[in-house]
């Protein structure tokens, strides 16, 4: 029993390792090892892409009609600002802009119609009440008559 977990925790090594050893035709491994990332040492792959230089600049300049633009070559007889950029943070600082204040017009109240004689918050007409509830009455009906269907279909098996 021992034996076949031996070998396939060899196997498992190997399947790791297998493509940190093995190179590539440019004579670069498959894969860099993880032990790479802690390396001080400035021979290492990953540190020597820490190590080039990865700040970009641009320009940008408004015109006389506000409009912001943005070039990697400066305009000529603008008031230009350079801007540098860490390219491996991909982050640029978001511009400010002063929000324009609206105009709010003031409304006039508008005269009330004459009130009627009973202030109650109806949607319907005070002769389609009787109706209504009539109606409502018979929708009540045909529910509890659905449920005693219900009912004595359940409990009647």
């Amino acid at each position: 029993m021992k034996r076949p977990i031996f070998i396939m925790l060899v196997l498992v090594a190997i399947a790791f390792a297998g493509p940190m050893l093995m190179k590539k035709s440019d004579g670069t491994p498959f894969m860099e090892s993880p032990l790479d990332l802690f390396s001080t040492s400035s021979t290492g792959s990953q540190n020597n892409e820490m190590s080039v230089n990865t700040t970009q600049s641009f320009y940008k300049w408004q015109d006389e009609d506000g409009t912001w633009h943005y070039s990697d070559q400066p305009g000529e007889g603008q008031e230009i600002e350079t801007v540098t950029v860490n390219t491996n943070t991909n982050l640029i600082q978001g511009l400010r802009t002063v929000k324009k204040k609206e105009i709010v017009e003031e409304k006039k109240p508008e005269p009330k119609a004459e009130a009627p004689r009973l202030s109650l918050p109806m949607t319907v007409p005070m002769e389609k009440v009787s109706k209504m509830m009539n109606d409502a009455s018979n929708m009540q009906q045909v529910m509890d008559n659905r449920t005693k269907q219900i009912e004595k279909a359940t409990h009647g098996r």
